[in-house]
């Protein structure tokens, strides 16, 4: 008996740290994963409440202004054209420009604002926009703040080559 008694006195010390570490892991996993699949609305959120930008608008825009800047020729008349479309990109908050992914006035009211067409010519761009049904994808993905999304529709297009009718159709080729 009284052996038992040394038994339980001399018991294997606890890890409760080791318990506290793995719990606390695994609720940093489950945030970890929940944020990834909610960032867009997290987004968004932090967006309406700030009013402006949120880092990572800053980034796609950023992103999108270097693949932009990218395409230049070495063309004057290109180049400015590029280097202006880039220069309004980073000027036009993402609110802005979602708003313009859902509603057809709305877009058309942003490139009547941001480049030289006029009404007439800035309505008919909404329009063909809005029309082309290989875009509607990308356009929703845009409208909702769904970076991932629309990154995966954009990389679609041009692996469907549908990204060429589109410059065409916005150029007026």
């Amino acid at each position: 008996m009284d052996n038992r008694i040394q038994l339980r006195q001399q018991k294997k010390p606890r890890h409760r740290g080791l318990k506290i570490f793995g719990i606390i892991a695994g609720v940093l996993v489950l945030l970890i994963i929940a944020c990834v699949f909610f960032f867009p609305q997290i987004n968004n959120t932090i967006r309406n409440v700030t009013g402006s930008d949120t880092p990572a608008d800053a980034a796609v825009k950023s992103r999108l202004v270097s693949e932009i800047t990218a395409q230049k020729t070495g063309n004057a008349t290109t180049d400015a054209a590029l280097q202006r479309a880039a220069d309004t990109l980073k000027e036009t908050k993402m609110s802005t420009i979602m708003k313009a992914a859902q509603d057809q006035d709305q877009a058309a009211v942003l490139l009547q604002k941001t480049t030289s067409a006029n009404q007439a010519q800035a309505k008919l761009a909404a329009a063909l926009l809005f029309r082309e049904k290989s875009i509607t994808p990308l356009r929703q993905a845009i409208a909702s703040g769904d970076y991932y999304r629309a990154y995966q529709d954009v990389k679609s297009l041009q692996q469907q080559g549908d990204t060429s009718t589109l410059q065409n159709l916005l150029t007026g080729q």
